[in-house]
């Protein structure tokens, strides 16, 4: 009898993404994502300050926001706003990572190559 009730307490606790699934979930959302997305300019460059006051929203076009709009990251807790600190900590990239794949200093990038270099990420650490 105890073992069914332990069976049951552990399936009932959700299982919580890993950094790995969450950024290949991402990737791929990027990737259908049907418009053209927005690359922060100097990322690489924001103070502490900067990045806990830099607000992503759903409505904006960038690819944090593409995930705010996933009912599955909201599930694992993404809020629908959020900061840009909070965005990058939630998917457990750096701010250097995060200028990888999402800053304008190299020009535009299409979704494909952004989703490719966070599809990289996913395999780093």
């Amino acid at each position: 009898m105890k073992q069914v009730a332990i069976a049951e307490l552990v399936s009932a606790v959700p299982v919580k993404m890993t950094r790995e699934q969450k950024l290949l979930r991402w990737a791929d959302l990027i990737r259908r994502h049907g418009g053209p997305l927005a690359l922060f300019h100097g990322i690489e460059y924001m103070t502490k300050y900067d990045l806990n006051n830099v607000r992503i929203r759903s409505d904006h076009p960038f690819a944090l926001s593409v995930a705010q709009g996933d009912p599955v990251f909201q599930a694992e807790g993404l809020a629908a706003e959020t900061t840009l600190a909070d965005a990058l900590n939630f998917f457990e990239v750096t701010q250097h990572e995060a200028h990888a794949f999402s800053c304008d200093c190299g020009g535009a990038i299409s979704n494909t190559d952004q989703a490719a270099r966070i599809e990289r990420l996913a395999y780093r650490r």
